[in-house]
């Protein structure tokens, strides 16, 4: 789901963007957004399952999650450093593409999320691996071909096939990576997934929105090769984490439960 998002996105966005300029393209997201919430309110079920607690109980429950579950603690930390740097180093493209000497449009540099195409090829791979192997295994593996990809773009953004090809790992690995992950903190405990992975997606994504805002500083003040750097640093500081994690994560009271990555995200 998510490399078929990031795919379109790029590619819609670049050719809006062209077509009618960076506020009119946010405005026709905004719009198709608005559609979406009145469909939603239209087509989805009236009736709410019976609770004993309230919305606001069902949120004051969730924090402390994060101290019951220190394997949830390191999913969030490890997730999080390959979401910083895959935020990190797609902005950060953007913007250097769009600079001289390259002054690419938009619709030019939205076509290099056609390499975010093999996340999605891999995606049923992973989810057999990782119900094959253990999931600290998986996630190690993929965050260092991430960081090879990364490693190409450090040196290839000049030279299109490398660019590509980097961008291609980099997507891959922190896709796949993302579905061994989630399928840890999903076999913390089936029961409360529901919980465990609002955590989780929460914090993974406020971490990915500082590798967002964080892309033109480092950009400005490193340049190109030294935000590369940083994206390298968080992607082999996940790897090694993900390496020290205990194998797979094991429910705290039911057995062990198949990861289903590979069915569907």
């Amino acid at each position: 789901m998510w490399p078929t998002k990031a795919v379109t996105e790029g590619l819609a966005g670049g050719a809006l963007t062209d077509s009618l300029g960076w506020r009119r393209m946010l405005l026709v997201f905004a719009a198709l957004a608005l559609l979406g919430a009145l469909a939603a309110a239209t087509r989805l079920p009236r009736q709410r399952p019976h609770s004993d607690h309230s919305y606001r109980a069902a949120l004051t429950s969730l924090p402390p999650l994060l101290r019951e579950f220190p394997d949830l603690r390191r999913a969030v930390v490890i997730g999080g450093l390959w979401y910083f740097a895959f935020n990190l180093m797609w902005v950060a493209l953007a913007l250097t593409l769009a600079e001289p000497p390259h002054s690419l449009d938009p619709t030019a540099i939205g076509l290099y999320s056609l390499a975010g195409l093999l996340g999605l090829a891999v995606l049923p791979l992973t989810g057999r691996l990782t119900d094959r192997h253990a999931p600290a295994a998986v996630i190690t593996h993929c965050t260092l071909a991430a960081a090879a990809g990364t490693a190409l773009l450090a040196t290839g953004v000049n030279t299109p096939p490398l660019l590509v090809l980097g961008l291609a790992l980099l997507d891959a690995g922190c896709f796949a990576a993302q579905a061994a992950n989630m399928s840890r903190v999903i076999a913390l405990d089936p029961r409360r997934s529901g919980s465990l992975t609002s955590v989780y997606l929460v914090l993974y994504f406020m971490t990915g929105a500082v590798g967002t805002a964080l892309a033109a500083p480092l950009l400005n003040l490193l340049g190109w090769q030294g935000t590369t750097l940083t994206a390298l640093v968080a992607l082999l500081l996940a790897a090694v984490l993900g390496r020290l994690a205990s194998g797979a994560a094991v429910p705290v009271r039911q057995r062990p439960v198949r990861s289903g990555c590979g069915r569907g995200r």
